[in-house]
């Protein structure tokens, strides 16, 4: 692919971008340090090739950082989805201030219950989902709806989850069932700054892994 950015370049246009003023805790909001951002979208975009000229979700996209470093990393369209508004509101003003509002497009809706308007132009050949879904902190398998939501249309997936045995064969075992498979899990380190008043330290390091999926082949 046509690398657009150097990734430090990229780190510093995230950075940049206002993160949650409220944060709800019942969504689990918090802000992706931005390494930890351009790693994400490094992975998908230049070691795959799954962002340029590629349709873009991004599912519970919050502030908009993901979409934000997906279309620096070239994509052709991306679809920033979030249930909260107020969320939205803030990623609307990050994208304008990057002058990405005709390549991002927020949505408010349920993850859940989202319908995927497909025009004759976009097929699932052309989409690649990425996101930061709920750990499940608040809300135990919050990441479930997510996954089984980006499965629905997706040409291959990426999604961050909190590492730990049991929650690799969950994943793989409900990926498996849906017709997918774990292609990659990647660990690394992600920052989560200080969001909530319960948090002791301004920011916390915590560890996670960032998956693959792609469908199985049919036999």
């Amino acid at each position: 692919m046509l690398l657009l950015l150097k990734k430090k370049d990229l780190a510093s246009i995230v950075q940049n971008t206002q993160g949650f003023k409220n944060p709800k805790i019942n969504l689990e909001q918090y802000c992706i340090d931005a390494g930890s951002v351009v790693d994400f979208a490094y992975f998908a975009g230049v070691e795959h090739d799954d962002i340029q000229n590629q349709f873009i979700f991004d599912l519970g996209a919050g502030t908009g950082r993901i979409s934000i470093a997906a279309a620096f990393l070239g994509a052709q369209f991306v679809h920033s989805i979030d249930l909260d508004w107020d969320a939205l509101l803030i990623l609307k003003e990050n994208i304008h201030h990057v002058n990405l509002c005709n390549i991002i497009s927020p949505i408010c809706a349920d993850i859940a219950t989202f319908p995927l308007y497909r025009k004759k132009k976009i097929k699932s050949t052309d989409i690649t989902t990425l996101m930061n879904p709920p750990f499940g902190v608040q809300k135990r398998n919050a990441d479930r709806v997510f996954l089984k939501t980006a499965f629905s249309f997706s040409k291959v997936v990426y999604s961050i989850h909190l590492t730990g045995e049991k929650t690799r064969k969950f994943i793989s075992n409900f990926a498996d069932k849906l017709g997918w498979t774990v292609d990659y899990i990647v660990p690394f380190n992600m920052l989560l700054e200080r969001a909530y008043s319960f948090h002791k330290e301004r920011v916390k390091k915590i560890d996670v892994m960032i998956y693959r999926f792609i469908k199985k082949r049919k036999r």
